[in-house]
């Protein structure tokens, strides 16, 4: 392959945008490049971060103002813990989940969804912590961040951690660690979602310890997000939304726009129906008033038929009446002629 390519750790900027990790020859550098290093001169950055400070020693006030921001560190009473990279199917374990907190919200319930940047801080019996959940939530009646906070003030009602395919340490730190600690704050609910569902776990505190959720229906039902349900099955198939439709756990907060204009829709259908069905009656209720008066038209002209014939045989019987009165009557006359008395 030609021209050849080399490692190189200068060229940030160029480097960023084009080439990650290498850089063409000198010798063999087209026109277009040299154009556009000329205009953008070498740059080295340099950072103060790395993953080795991982279990090293800073005071609270300079883990808040080197280490809080923009960096994946948590700080455990002075100690940094890197909070570990996410996967694949942990990000797809997460966007499902999210996808249902989008949902859910179309319910109008009152509450915040803290991202993981922020984290919040916790007085403890062995020191103070400050975590970031990958997911916090503030339920209504719980402290609620301002616009400009850049940390929740109060203690998370509900925690959601996302296992990746971790050290075992970091999974630790989440299952038993975090565990014991969001406890003992006071964080109402913590759920663990772990990737290989191996580790998968819904928790509810009750007198300051954690018991897990019933879940032996599959279902979790949350008692911080009241009325926000789902089956664990579903974190791992991950059907689409359109699929959880039909489906009674979901049928109260999952595309309820949708699902009002579908039942807008089958109700005009119905009304559209159940008027079909009433002029339909109607029509069939005309046309037998029709039939029956059509046949008593038909009646009725036969009686006329009948009726003239009747008259006619009446006419012409009283005509033949007549006719044997006068005969009777010459016949009369003519035995009187004789001298026949009658």
């Amino acid at each position: 392959m030609s021209p050849l390519l080399q490692k190189q750790t200068t060229h940030t900027l160029f480097n960023s945008m084009y080439l990650p990790k290498y850089e063409l020859k000198n010798d063999s550098q087209p026109e277009f490049m040299i154009q556009f290093m000329n205009q953008y001169p070498d740059e080295i950055i340099e950072t103060d971060h790395d993953e080795s400070l991982e279990g090293m020693y800073v005071s609270e006030e300079e883990y808040w103002d080197k280490y809080y921001t923009d960096t994946p560190y948590e700080w455990n009473n002075g100690i940094l813990e890197v909070k570990p990279l996410s996967d694949y199917l942990s990000n797809l374990l997460r966007h499902f989940f999210e996808d249902l907190i989008r949902e859910y919200r179309s319910l109008g319930i009152n509450f915040q969804q803290i991202s993981y940047e922020i984290g919040f801080r916790m007085h403890l019996k062995k020191g103070k912590k400050i975590r970031k959940p990958d997911i916090g939530f503030v339920g209504p009646n719980s402290l609620q961040m301002q616009d400009d906070d850049c940390t929740y003030k109060g203690i998370f009602d509900l925690c959601v951690e996302f296992l990746s395919d971790s050290k075992p340490s970091e999974v630790l730190r989440d299952t038993k660690q975090k565990f014991k600690e969001y406890a003992e704050a006071g964080v109402k609910e913590y759920f663990i979602l772990d990737r290989n569902e191996t580790n998968t776990a819904f928790y509810r505190l009750k007198n300051g310890f954690y018991e897990k959720i019933d879940t032996r229906d599959g279902i979790v039902r949350s008692e911080v997000l009241q009325q926000f349900q789902f089956r664990i099955e579903h974190l791992y198939s991950r059907p689409d939304m359109m699929d959880l439709l039909d489906d009674p756990v979901y049928q109260h907060y999952v595309k309820r726009d949708y699902q009002k204009e579908k039942n807008r829709a089958n109700n005009e259908k119905m009304r559209a129906d159940f008027t079909e069905n009433i002029l339909e009656k109607e029509k069939i209720r005309a046309d037998k008033q029709k039939n029956r008066a059509d046949s008593t038209e038909k009646m009725l002209e036969k009686e006329k038929i009948r009726a003239e014939k009747e008259k006619v045989r009446a006419d012409s019987t009283e005509k033949m009446l007549e006719k044997e009165k006068i005969r009777a009557e010459l016949y009369k006359q003519k035995l009187i002629e004789f001298g026949i008395s009658i």
